[in-house]
């Protein structure tokens, strides 16, 4: 009986310990509490006269841009070079009219890497793969240098989910209750109506959603439909299976001509503040209300808030400040199924262990058989 009994309590503890490790209590990685997850940062610079500017890389960061103060979204402990223009080129604005001036992340024709992981709020696999696309975007100024319209490209690449139903959004949005978005356009169909509720107009247009308390941009109502083989649940997740094909698309936005700001209080997945215009991109998995968001990003209207009671937090991280999405400003391989991104990029646990300060290349070194490897997607690595 007394065996009987030691059993039972060892099975117990045991439960108790996995549960306490499922919950976050016990940590995979210890990271700060204040590390917000950026790998990118805000560089404010101010030009005096009109200029073209690159990276170390050659890669063009904003074109023809007057004098002026404007923010530059960098990874950390980049450089960039200033070349002043003797000319400023018109480039086609969306609408047909004329736009002088563009700034690109992470550069022009460049994208950047972007991870959701599906099991919010719980901590999941910490695989990064259930949502992987590349992002690039260009931020459309007028002679002021002040925001009237940008591109969001889309570049799919993979989906590690056992969600039928996933969707990509994004949301502008400022420390107030205020509209910005007057239209969007759509290179395709998008999907949008699968999932969000917009009303449809002509040319692919459609509308913010509707009831979400501010400005969200859906891009995609079904990401799935975006890849060839749709009908298989993982796609591009593993190097056994046979690559799929992807869809690449873009969706441009205009704003209220009386809602245009200056660039320089624009930002980047960034919390909401006062005097600043934050642009924020989210997923959202199985029903409207699963979103998943960037650390401190904000919840709309439309999201089942008792997931933050599960969670234990209301930022989008767990209580031992582990996140559900995560961006390089590269294109960067994601890993295989079950491969957690540490283990398939070893500097990646420096990086978020020292809260972002050390090892912000943390893709320069990694397992390559952990990878997803069978498909190319320009990447770096």
């Amino acid at each position: 009986m007394k065996k009987v009994s030691l059993y039972i309590i060892i099975t117990l503890i045991l439960i108790s310990c996995v549960h306490k490790k499922e919950s976050g209590i016990i940590s995979d990685l210890i990271v700060p509490n204040d590390f917000n997850w950026h790998s990118i940062e805000e560089v404010n610079i101010i030009l005096p006269s009109t200029s073209t500017i690159i990276n170390q890389d050659g890669d063009t960061l904003a074109h023809a841009i007057p004098a002026g103060e404007y923010n530059l979204f960098l990874s950390k402990n980049s450089s960039f070079s200033v070349i002043p223009e003797a000319t400023t080129p018109l480039t086609k604005a969306i609408g047909g009219g004329v736009i002088k001036e563009t700034i690109y992340f992470p550069a022009k024709n460049r994208y950047a890497t972007i991870m959701f992981e599906d099991l919010f709020p719980s901590k999941g696999d910490m695989d990064m793969n259930d949502v992987v696309f590349g992002f690039n975007l260009e931020l459309y100024l007028d002679n002021q240098s002040r925001l009237r319209s940008f591109r969001i490209n889309i570049q799919p690449r993979a989906t590690g989910s056992s969600y039928r139903q996933i969707g990509i959004a994004a949301a502008l949005y400022s420390g107030m209750s205020s509209n910005y978005v007057d239209r969007i356009f759509h290179s395709t169909n998008g999907y949008i109506s699968d999932l969000f509720n917009v009303t449809t107009g002509s040319n692919n247009s459609y509308s913010t959603e509707i009831g979400a308390g501010f400005d969200v941009i859906p891009l995609t109502g079904n990401f799935r439909n975006h890849f060839s083989n749709n009908s298989e649940l993982f796609i591009n997740v593993r190097n056994i299976d046979p690559p799929s094909d992807t869809e690449s698309f873009w969706v441009e936005v205009e704003l209220l001509s009386n809602r245009i700001f200056p660039i320089s209080q624009f930002t980047l997945l960034q919390a909401p503040s006062l005097g600043r215009v934050n642009l924020d991109i989210f997923s959202v998995f199985g029903q409207r209300g699963k979103e998943v968001h960037f650390k401190n990003g904000r919840a709309t209207n439309l999201f089942h808030f008792p997931f933050f009671i599960a969670s234990q937090t209301n930022n989008f991280s767990t209580v031992d400040n582990w996140v559900w999405a995560i961006l390089s400003d590269k294109s960067v391989r994601h890993p295989q199924e079950f491969v957690k991104i540490y283990n398939a990029y070893p500097p990646f646990k420096t990086w978020a262990e020292s809260g972002g300060s050390s090892a912000n290349e943390w893709h320069s070194v990694s397992v390559l058989d952990s990878l997803f490897s069978a498909k190319d997607f320009n990447y770096i690595n």
